[in-house]
């Protein structure tokens, strides 16, 4: 977002922080706490702090490389074009829109597949008992 040299506006970011809050403690921390069901306390203890990080780190390497990636991509091969603004664009979208579509289909192969391999699971805890 380009602003001319005026300084961002302090409520903006304080909205954007409240509402990735939001979204981590409606969304993420679920889906987190749902892969540690079914393990003893001891072994949660150990492990969660460790995943809990490295899942962490990897999102926000991952998202920069990514957009890195796209970038010299774009230059290198001529795709998408420049705005007056100095913005690009990709397929007449931004490269961080496109990204996220990415990541959000293949969030949604992933999930599903996590929940098929759950479900599995389940039952043959069923059959044991």
């Amino acid at each position: 977002v380009k602003a001319d040299g005026i300084p961002p506006n302090l409520t903006f970011f304080l909205v954007l922080d409240e509402l990735t809050k939001v979204i981590n403690f409606a969304v993420a921390k679920p889906v987190r706490e749902s892969l540690w069901r079914g393990l003893s306390n001891e072994a949660r203890y150990e492990a969660k702090p460790i995943v809990d990080t490295l899942a962490n780190r990897w999102g926000s390497g991952s998202a920069a490389f990514l957009m890195a990636l796209l970038d010299r991509i774009m230059l290198y091969s001529g795709l998408g074009e420049v705005l007056a603004d100095g913005t690009k664009t990709l397929f007449g979208f931004p490269p961080l829109l496109i990204l996220c579509a990415i990541a959000a289909a293949w969030w949604a192969f992933v999930s599903a597949d996590l929940g098929h391999i759950r479900h599995r699971i389940d039952l043959e805890l069923k059959k044991q008992q």
